[in-house]
């Protein structure tokens, strides 16, 4: 019995530390952003109450993207775009592959998958 509970709680204990691993941390998105393709470029911050703020610029153009919807699940960030000179909506979530790499995958008016490596 003693081993059947040692053995429950070592099992409990490493699901929760790897619940924890997989859990984004919003501190690590922080920061500029650049693309591997020419697309948009990236940046996150934190406003005056600690939420998660991000904002898009179109690399040809210059013009922001506006935000439609931002939201942190445990293992991606999912957010919707407009981008208002062609009226093109985005759905796109965004995935860690390192703590200085982002994956996203853009579905909408635009398909593809662009990887953003962190500059700062």
């Amino acid at each position: 019995m003693k081993n059947l509970f040692l053995l429950l709680i070592f099992v409990f204990g490493l699901s929760t530390s790897t619940y924890c691993q997989d859990k984004i941390n919003t501190d690590d998105l922080i920061g500029y952003w650049k693309p591997d393709q020419e697309s948009s470029q990236l940046f996150f911050w934190k406003d005056s109450f600690g939420r998660l703020q991000m904002q898009e610029i179109c690399e040809s153009t210059g013009q922001p993207i506006d935000l439609i919807t931002l939201r942190v699940e445990k293992d991606y960030i999912f957010t919707r775009t407009i981008f208002v000179e062609n009226n093109w909506v985005t759905e796109n979530t965004f995935t860690f592959k390192d703590k200085k790499t982002l994956q996203c995958l853009v579905t909408g008016d635009g398909n593809v998958t662009i990887v953003y490596s962190k500059v700062k």
